[in-house]
């Protein structure tokens, strides 16, 4: 008769002495597996989208990792996106003739890593990730673009977002800012690179000086004849620029600086703030009349969203928040008040203001 194991004893075997795993732990994607498949993406790119002698290339990018990965590279990414740029411009000179023309259609440099565990119905592991390019930030994800629609088509969604600017959620990673200082946080995993056009231009011959005659190359006649004081210059003054005066007189009756960036239309403005208080509120018609709004064009900002004022006692800017939907201040959020009775929290002189997760807002105090 077979004789059967002892179940007590192989269990108590297993708690003295654990069974050694069958599965060994998945391997995390490495760093430099990121930045060749970054780099292998742009490279296809660069050969795809150039046209005859114009160079054309994806300047967005999208990353996407399985959330274990994410994490543990987190803190590496802006390393990754320094490196990636280094090699995208020296690509770019490698493969540059003399006739060819570098055209980038966009001004940055994007770069969105998000956690994810599929993607376009293939699975992400800990050592799988994926890469999507494109030329400009508003089809990152998407199919081919089709022929236009009397309206304007909304890009298909992909489970990674883009939406703020300059916020400070990179205050949390062990990271010399010094060192990446031409990179942009835009947000926790989201970069932003100002493409320096001046990489493209080709190195220009500085002229050789004009021949001169003995007599004029003898400097003793000037050495010797010491310059009078206070001597007019008679040569015509080079430029005044009464356009650039104005420029600064505006700039110096401004209280404050205010840069707005709108995720979902990609627009950047500027505005002076020189009302003691501006309401900041979405673009209606019912608020033209109203010098002290600064008008966004995006359907996420609330009419009004919020104030910011001068307080005079205390000499400190501060914000009220009037949206049910949220607003920050450097990722902090602001409580709701009704506008009729604002509850003011203080808002620092250099601060970044999240209005519903898609416009940000880079205020600086001047005053």
């Amino acid at each position: 008769m077979e004789k059967k194991p002892n179940r007590f004893l192989q269990q108590l075997g297993n708690l003295i002495i654990p069974k050694a795993e069958t599965d060994a732990a998945p391997t995390i994607v490495s760093n430099e597996r990121i930045l060749h498949d970054i780099i292998a993406c742009f490279d296809q790119s660069l050969a795809r989208e150039t046209v005859g002698t114009r160079l054309l290339f994806d300047s967005h990018f999208l990353v996407i990792l399985h959330p274990a990965a994410y994490e543990e590279r987190l803190a590496a990414l802006p390393v990754i996106v320094d490196e990636a740029v280094r090699t995208f411009y020296a690509h770019l000179k490698q493969r540059k003739r003399p006739q060819d023309t570098i055209v980038p259609v966009a001004s940055h440099w994007y770069f969105k890593f998000g956690p994810g565990k599929e993607y376009n119905g293939r699975d992400i592991g800990p050592g799988d990730m994926a890469v999507i390019g494109s030329l400009s930030g508003n089809a990152v994800g998407g199919e081919v673009a089709k022929p236009a629609p009397p309206a304007p088509a909304r890009p298909m969604n992909v489970k990674a977002t883009r939406k703020v600017k300059n916020t400070n959620v990179y205050n949390t990673l062990d990271t010399n800012m010094l060192a990446f200082s031409h990179i942009d946080f835009r947000e926790s995993g989201a970069f932003s690179v100002k493409i320096d056009f001046e990489q493209f231009v080709e190195p220009v011959a500085e002229p050789l000086p004009a021949p001169t005659s003995a007599a004029t190359e003898t400097p003793a006649v000037p050495q010797a004849t010491p310059p009078t004081s206070a001597a007019p210059s008679h040569k015509p003054l080079v430029g005044p620029a009464p356009v650039a005066t104005a420029v600064r007189k505006e700039q110096l009756a401004a209280l404050a600086k205010i840069e707005s960036y709108m995720a979902d239309s990609n627009v950047e403005e500027t505005y002076w703030m020189q009302d003691r208080e501006v309401v900041l509120a979405r673009r209606e018609p019912d608020n033209e009349p109203f010098p002290n709004y600064i008008r966004l064009d995006s359907a996420y900002v609330s009419n009004p969203h919020a104030r910011i004022r001068y307080n005079d006692t205390l000499q400190a800017f501060e914000l009220a928040s009037f949206s049910r939907n949220e607003t920050r201040i450097n990722e902090q959020i602001v409580e709701r008040s009704d506008p009729a009775n604002p509850l003011w929290v203080a808002l620092p002189r250099k601060a970044q203001i999240l209005l519903n997760g898609v416009v940000t807002l880079t205020f600086e105090g001047l005053i």
